[in-house]
């Protein structure tokens, strides 16, 4: 071949694929950057669409089994939602009351504390200043009033179209919980009806399985907090701590849908509201009262509740509601144990399991618990020698003190 030729089958190349390159490219950006847009704009739906999947795959065992009592799908569906409506707005309301308070209480001291400030000032720095002097310098009482007023009518707007929106996603979600809840037989029928028998098998276990670890994590969740909430109840009340109800019920729900730091951030606002009103006292009491709490619970009442409806090392809990707060934030914390649950029992439902090699370094779980067990027996033994040898002392020096006494 020519050279000529060479350089003609060279440009016929270019002339061929680069167009093409360039409208490959081209359109790999514009699906690239439109997914990003579209996704971008549409994210509160679908985080919208996730938490009402969450709530529904919560609600559903309980809609199930009231369902197959002979109750109509809808009004189950109402009865469910609306029982765990009365339980959230009665959460809401107990902790509006004691954030209410507290604010009402910190405006009805603030004198007093700017008081004790000056005083501060005044004998830390050899001052004499007093309030009125300080009024004075920030430009009087009207105009700190007009400033106040402002601050307060700009916070009161604010404050009341987040709750407008906050009530409007509310309601979005409530109405897609009931939909799916209502329907649910019949979305799944039609899902797996356009599938081949093999994959609404795989299709229809997947289901079933996020089904089974969504609602009982919410259920055993909820049973934890009751007990929670009735104990550190009655603790508060024998404290004479104000708002007993809603600190309650803060620590119940707190310490046991914040995953990891739930029950540390849970035991925060009883301990400063204990040392505020009752002094350091009563606030050690408190923090006695939940870490007393919290070993029994991990004890012996998580085990027992939680044993059949989730199956995660502490490790794995830990590391997925890391993943699902930096994905997410605090919804994606709240919902990464309940998906890791889930992949975890797809994981232990398709996968093949092995028997374990003869080798010195692999150890299974039954051989460590045994030899777990074994050195607990060992040390029990010992335990026994030494207090057998105890005894046979004492009893020796008790036999020589009354042999003594005899020939005295």
């Amino acid at each position: 071949m020519t050279p000529a030729e060479i350089a003609e089958t060279q440009r016929a190349w270019y002339r061929f694929w680069l167009p093409r390159i360039m409208i490959g490219t081209l359109v790999f950006m514009v699906i690239a950057f439109g997914g990003q847009w579209v996704f971008t704009s549409t994210t509160d739906f679908i985080m919208t669409m996730i938490l009402s999947f969450f709530i529904a795959f919560a609600m559903l065992p309980a809609v199930d089994y009231l369902s197959g009592r002979g109750w109509k799908r809808g009004l189950a569906t109402a009865t469910v939602m609306f029982v765990g409506s009365v339980m959230a707005i009665i959460f809401a309301l107990a902790m509006a009351q004691l954030v209410i308070d507290q604010i009402i209480q910190l405006i009805g001291r603030s004198s007093g504390y700017a008081q004790q400030f000056i005083d501060w000032v005044n004998s830390t720095f050899d001052q004499n200043y007093t309030i009125d002097d300080v009024v004075a310098q920030l430009g009087g009482y009207e105009e700190i009033a007009l400033k106040a007023g402002k601050t307060a009518i700009s916070g009161i707007l604010g404050f009341t179209t987040s709750l407008l929106g906050l009530l409007f996603r509310a309601l979005t979600i409530a109405l897609f919980v009931f939909y799916i809840l209502a329907d649910f037989p019949k979305m799944r029928a039609a899902l797996l009806h356009n599938l081949r028998p093999a994959a609404q098998l795989h299709v229809d276990t997947f289901l079933s399985i996020t089904v089974q670890k969504v609602g009982g994590y919410i259920y055993s969740r909820l049973v934890l907090a009751a007990f929670s909430a009735v104990f550190h109840f009655f603790v508060f009340l024998a404290l004479d701590l104000p708002y007993a109800l809603a600190m309650a019920l803060w620590v119940g729900l707190v310490s046991q849908f914040v995953p990891s730091v739930g029950t540390y951030l849970a035991g925060i606002v009883p301990f400063f509201i204990a040392l505020a009103e009752g002094g350091p006292s009563t606030a050690i009491w408190v923090l006695v009262a939940v870490t007393f709490y919290q070993q029994v619970e991990n004890y012996l009442l998580s085990p027992k509740i939680t044993a059949n409806t989730m199956d995660l090392h502490p490790a794995i809990a830990f590391g997925s509601a890391m993943i699902g707060a930096s994905l997410l934030g605090a919804i994606g914390a709240l919902l990464a144990l309940p998906v890791a649950a889930t992949i975890t029992a797809l994981v232990q439902t398709y996968a093949d399991d092995y028997e374990l090699i003869e080798s010195e370094t692999i150890e299974s779980p039954d051989e460590y618990s045994a030899r777990m067990q074994a050195i607990r027996d060992a040390k029990d033994r010992k335990r026994k020698e030494r207090r057998a040898k105890m005894s046979l002392r004492s009893k020796t020096a008790d036999d020589d003190e009354s042999d003594t006494s005899d020939d005295e």
